[in-house]
């Protein structure tokens, strides 16, 4: 149950799902404070003993025996009780890394989403000025010292002889030109090296569980053959099938741990409806008096 209830964390960013999120946050912290309280307890009961010992006041009352006792039993307390809190404590750091990772991802997803009028590939580098902070400023300023299309990122191919790849979107410190000012090219291929490469596909249609799945192994022919972190890798199609969502979620739960992948997003961006007709394209003619 555990395992499952991880893995829907990563499945929507609808509002249930950050509810549930500040449910088990706000379990963990009560719990949490309430071991502390115990914690507190104990070591104000150990410092007035203390205290009351430098002062001379438990000289009547000591003996080798009684001390041992004391001791014994003030130490055998806080183990059970240091013990479940730094459970406590090492669950919610867990569940706050989650937290953080989830908002992370509907950050960018939802700023691409919007930023984007289509699914093109120019478009969606010019989205990631908007939703990527990382890396937003310095690609600003390379695209508008540039003037250029671009290309230099798309349809990159990458690999040795037959077992090359191609991807639709692949921006890396190896692909960046100097442009019109070399220092602006500097700058960006300085923040690609520490934040890593960004790699986007995109799919005409329904994103499914296949497209995931080739997707990731792009990915990771990619990190073998440059030996690069990847900062995020991108998939954006029309619609994201349910059984896509829970490949990413798995993804990010076991294989992450293995491949040199920060972010794996997917993204829904349908395409624009077309234009409705005006209410009146043509003229009715008048009936025959």
């Amino acid at each position: 149950m555990r395992g499952s209830r991880s893995s829907d964390y990563d499945l929507s960013s609808s509002t249930i799902l950050t509810t549930r999120f500040g449910q088990e946050s706000s379990r963990l912290i009560h719990s949490v404070t309430k071991y502390l309280y115990t914690v507190i307890g104990l070591i104000t009961s150990i410092a007035a003993l203390s205290l009351l010992n430098v002062l001379g006041l438990l000289d009547y009352f000591s003996s080798s025996g009684i001390d041992r006792v004391v001791d014994t039993i003030l130490l055998i307390a806080l183990i059970v009780v240091l013990i479940p809190l730094v459970l406590l404590l090492l669950r919610s750091r867990k569940v706050l890394d989650r937290w953080t990772d989830m908002f992370e991802r509907n950050t960018i997803a939802t700023a691409m989403r919007i930023s984007m009028t289509s699914r093109g590939k120019e478009e969606a580098i010019l989205a990631l000025v908007q939703s990527v902070d990382e890396i937003s400023e310095p690609l600003e300023e390379y695209i508008m010292s540039k003037k250029s299309d671009l290309t230099e990122f798309l349809d990159v191919s990458v690999g040795i002889s037959n077992t090359r790849t191609t991807y639709d979107i692949l921006i890396d410190s190896s692909h960046v030109l100097n442009g019109d000012h070399a220092n602006k090219g500097n700058n960006l291929r300085k923040v690609l090296e520490d934040y890593g490469a960004v790699i986007i596909k995109i799919v005409d249609g329904y994103i499914d569980r296949s497209h995931v799945e080739s997707f990731v192994d792009s990915l990771a022919k990619y990190a073998s053959a440059s030996k690069n972190q990847i900062g995020v890798g991108i998939l954006i199609g029309e619609d994201i099938s349910a059984e896509a969502k829970e490949s990413v979620s798995k993804f990010i739960s076991e294989r992450r741990r293995r491949l040199p992948i920060n972010q794996l997003l997917l993204i829904d961006k349908p395409s624009s409806p077309s234009a409705p007709p005006p209410l009146h394209s043509t003229e009715q003619s008048s009936p025959t008096q």
